[in-house]
């Protein structure tokens, strides 16, 4: 291993190469662990040829049409690119980007070993894979809305274009990384971002545009190669400044994924929800709120106001997700309920943090004197509410730019509303995963139904619950108009379902959830 000496402040300490290092523990670590068995290798080939077979040919047609959906607008491929845009940055933000193991972390870190070899590998990573993402979606936004016969040139500028984009998203990351306050300066233009790639797509079809193919190749190669430049200039800045990085900010990040991975790991995936809640209240500077009794309301939907306001952040991002299924308008009825029911159970989740602390944790419920069922009645009045208006402007915004049969869609995503908020509810009041059940067995082996329960709690609510809207979005191919029939059925049905929650899952002479 070779080294080399360097100047400090205690006098002169060895600086050992971080690839010498890296390979030297590598080394050992293959030594103590030994090599991947045949097995493992085969049955890791067959599951990903397995997965290919059954869902590779539906997933092409869907993301490769025969020809474009809806119609082949630039508007449509600039909303599509945008929420790319906006979710990568989203993504890469909350999970670093640059990630280290922890051991790495704990040891190397620490070690006369220079930050920019240490962190050269996981930088290297982050590019490579947001191109990837990048060049997929210039490559699904071709093939869904690009005129046919689809232009080779065309097609590679694009490519690059959304590969060279990716890198500058990632690049863009690494900076807010590094520099925190820089990265909340730029938050809300992504949001601004978000907004108008959901109105692009709303305009899609109303601007009268040329086609995606009218665009010179020239020009869209130029733009190309701007982009390319942009994207290696951003680059060579961010592997210039990685001797600059925190040590705190890389410890943050390689805790907070190392924790994903321990829950993918365990197979215990509850406690992600307190964890994402405590990283977002870490680091900000709250003051105290006098609680005002407003009349009529209780005070736990008080407080849920307060943390609404406080919330102000999500709910601009909620507002822009609104649109979302607007830009999926074209696609098979299941992409689109799994839209709507997704970001549905979201926007009720904003404030459910009380419940899953409540429920954990019952002492301070039962200081209000309240029973239990008046504090989940009152619980679900914020979340009913949010659920309700996200259904209400989604499916609105999505009968204005898809072909679907004219009715009130917006009145339909009223009605769902509280029904999705009692899925969500009583996913936040779901216990931690009990492992102490039987194993089932089955023809391919047994397994531990803990887990599965845990997964399967609420969204067997949601189906039910929300049938007349899913059965709606899946038949709204046909002629048949959507008349108020489908909303009064879906509101008796979110009624009932309220209703039946309240009774049959809380107690009226108990203080506990």
């Amino acid at each position: 291993m070779t080294t080399r000496l360097v100047d400090g402040a205690g006098g002169d300490e060895p600086e050992t190469s971080a690839v010498d290092l890296r390979r030297w523990i590598r080394r050992r670590q293959a030594s103590a662990r030994g090599t991947i068995s045949v097995g493992t290798m085969y049955v890791s080939v067959l599951a990903v040829a397995m997965a290919v077979a059954l869902f590779g040919p539906g997933l092409a047609r869907t993301l490769w049409p025969a020809a474009p959906v809806v119609d082949p607008n630039p508007l449509a491929v600039v909303a599509l690119l945008g929420l790319g845009a906006a979710g990568g940055w989203a993504a890469l933000r909350r999970l670093g980007p640059l990630v280290i193991g922890r051991p790495d972390a704990s040891w190397l870190l620490t070690a006369p070993v220079r930050r920019r070899g240490l962190l050269l590998p996981p930088l290297v990573g982050t590019m490579l894979g947001t191109a990837a993402v990048g060049v997929a979606i210039a490559v699904i936004c071709v093939g869904r809305f690009a005129a046919r016969p689809i232009d080779g040139a065309m097609l590679l500028g694009w490519t690059a274009l959304g590969g060279a984009a990716g890198v500058l998203i990632a690049a863009a990351a690494v900076r807010a990384q590094r520099d925190p306050g820089w990265g909340r300066r730029r938050d809300p233009l992504v949001t601004v971002l978000l907004l108008g790639s959901g109105a692009a797509a709303l305009l899609a079809p109303m601007a009268p545009v040329p086609p995606i193919a009218a665009p010179a190749v020239p020009v869209l190669w130029a733009a190309a190669l701007a982009a390319v430049a942009a994207a290696v200039l951003g680059t060579a800045i961010a592997v210039r400044r990685l001797d600059d990085f925190s040590a705190a900010r890389l410890r943050e990040a390689s805790n907070l994924v190392g924790s994903y991975l321990d829950a993918a790991y365990t197979a215990e995936p509850s406690f992600l929800s307190d964890l994402r809640e405590r990283r977002s209240w870490r680091g900000r500077v709250l003051r105290s709120v006098r609680v005002r009794r407003l009349p009529g309301l209780p005070i736990e939907t008080i407080h849920d106001l307060l943390v609404l306001r406080r919330e102000r952040r999500r709910l601009g991002w909620l507002a822009a997700a609104a649109l979302l299924p607007a830009m999926l308008a074209g696609s098979p009825g299941w992409v689109l309920v799994l839209a709507l029911l997704a970001g549905g159970l979201s926007s009720a989740d904003t404030t459910l943090a009380a419940v899953r602390r409540d429920s954990a944790q019952p002492a301070l419920l039962r200081l209000l004197g309240r029973t239990g069922r008046q504090v989940v009645a009152a619980r679900l009045l914020a979340p009913a509410t949010l659920a309700a208006a996200w259904s209400g402007l989604a499916l609105a915004a999505l009968a204005l730019r898809a072909d679907l049969p004219p009715g009130p869609w917006w009145a339909l995503g009223l009605a769902v509303g509280p029904a999705v908020a009692v899925a969500a509810l009583r996913r936040a009041r779901a216990r931690a995963i009990d492992n102490s059940l039987p194993l089932v067995d089955t023809p391919m082996g047994a397994f531990a139904p803990g887990p599965l329960i845990w997964l399967l709690t609420g969204l067997d609510v949601l189906v039910v619950l929300t049938l007349p809207t899913v059965a709606a979005l899946l038949t709204s191919t046909g002629s048949t108009t959507l008349g108020w029939g489908w909303v009064l059925t879906q509101v008796e049905l979110s009624v009932l379902g309220v209703a039946a929650y309240l009774v049959l899952t809380t107690d009226r002479n108990r203080a506990a959830l």
